[in-house]
């Protein structure tokens, strides 16, 4: 079992490298809100099965909805309306290597909200990792005024949106005591989609009026919305079911190593010596953390 969730989080995380490259590609021809509508959309309804066939257990007062609601905003709506309106200014490979710091943001989390056993390797893991953000973002104390436009403020909003995407994991740990991990996704899935629908709805309606994306854009939006919605989504909550939550969080860091080289051969994005310190470091910060923080397997 160990080794089937250790290949089963290496493989979305794979796949999950791979969306910052196809969402780029696609914002060439779409808006944020419509390439997430869409893509939630047929996430939603791949999800539909799943709801009906298990309606019962959904819960009838909004308390019990409440943890769906959350996980719909932090891992399916905010999130990524922050990091796609970030992902149209700042290099698909900035993106990437800064997911790296959701795995570290997952360890703080844990340790704060979950109580989870951290040792001093996490915290060594919390510090290089910082420092490798902010090689990333190629801070400049002097000038922060650089944030507000362009691609630097493009990273702010991806980071922001990633900070929001590290509660999914935990809000998600507390929710799978009292809901199947399939059942979970699709309601967190139902609730994002509504979000989506009532802020952006009437613009993607407008939007497609004026000019319908191609094909090409169409199976983008599918790939992202079945195989890196549905598929690794679903699979990432039922390994969460079982494993320490900060453990499958850190299993993120793979997404830069697969993400980056293909941002820099298939959109030729700039890879500076600083950057690749910064992303290097992210990924020091994610072996300390996961190579000491506890001697149990994840």
């Amino acid at each position: 079992m160990l080794a089937m969730d250790i290949f089963l989080l290496a493989l979305i995380n794979v796949i999950w490298g791979s969306t910052d490259v196809v969402a780029k590609f696609t914002l060439m021809e779409m808006s944020p809100g419509a390439l997430m509508w869409f893509r939630f959309s047929m996430a939603f309804l791949a999800f539909l099965p799943v709801l009906v066939v298990h309606r019962k257990e959904i819960p009838t007062r909004l308390k019990g909805l409440a943890p769906f609601l959350a996980l719909g905003v932090c891992g399916f709506f905010l999130n990524h309306a922050l990091q796609y309106e970030g992902l149209k200014l700042a290099p698909a490979s900035h993106a990437t290597a800064l997911r790296g710091s959701e795995s570290l943001m997952i360890v703080l989390f844990s340790w704060l909200i979950l109580k989870e056993r951290i040792s001093k390797g996490a915290i060594m893991g919390l510090v290089a990792g910082t420092l490798g953000i902010f090689l990333v973002l190629d801070i400049d104390l002097g000038n922060l005024g650089l944030f507000t436009q362009g691609a630097r403020l493009g990273d702010v909003l991806i980071l922001s949106g990633i900070i929001l995407e590290s509660l999914y994991t935990i809000i998600g740990k507390v929710t799978l005591g009292k809901s199947s991990p399939l059942l979970t996704t699709a309601l967190a899935c139902a609730f994002g989609w509504l979000l989506l629908t009532f802020f952006f709805g009437p613009s993607v309606i407008s939007e497609f009026g004026v000019h319908a994306p191609s094909v090409k854009s169409f199976i983008a939006c599918a790939y992202l919305g079945l195989v890196a919605t549905v598929f690794c989504y679903s699979v990432y909550l039922i390994v969460l079911s079982r494993r320490m939550s900060y453990k499958v969080g850190m299993s993120i860091f793979i997404q830069p190593l697969a993400g980056i080289p293909l941002a820099a051969a298939l959109l030729h994005d700039r890879i500076t010596v600083r950057f690749v310190a910064g992303a290097a470091m992210i990924l020091l910060g994610v072996y300390l953390a996961l190579g000491r923080a506890t001697n149990e397997r994840i």
